[in-house]
């Protein structure tokens, strides 16, 4: 028997539209398929995080279609932090 899981990558981009590539982990071991796919979805995550798209995420899912991990990263551009002072109070 083959165990198989799919790990789609879906990335949006500037224009708003969105772009997927699908991925795939198998193996005749159902412990070393789904640590196969784990270690392709985590890939893709490690990816994602730095990615300069404006939204990049990964699901994995088995053959059956049953969601198992899903993230998504939001780069809404540079943010700057806030580091103003906070005002001191009133003396009493």
């Amino acid at each position: 028997m083959v165990y198989q899981y799919y790990i789609v990558e879906i990335q949006q981009y500037e224009s708003g539209e969105y772009g997927h590539i699908v991925h795939y982990a198998w193996d005749t071991d159902a412990t070393k398929a789904r640590l196969n796919a784990e270690s392709k979805y985590y890939q893709v995550l490690s990816a994602a995080a730095v990615s300069e798209l404006p939204q990049h995420s990964a699901i994995m899912f088995n053959a059956e279609g049953y969601p198992i991990m899903n993230q998504c990263y939001k780069h809404s551009g540079s943010v700057t932090p806030d580091v103003s002072p906070e005002p001191e109070e009133a003396a009493e």
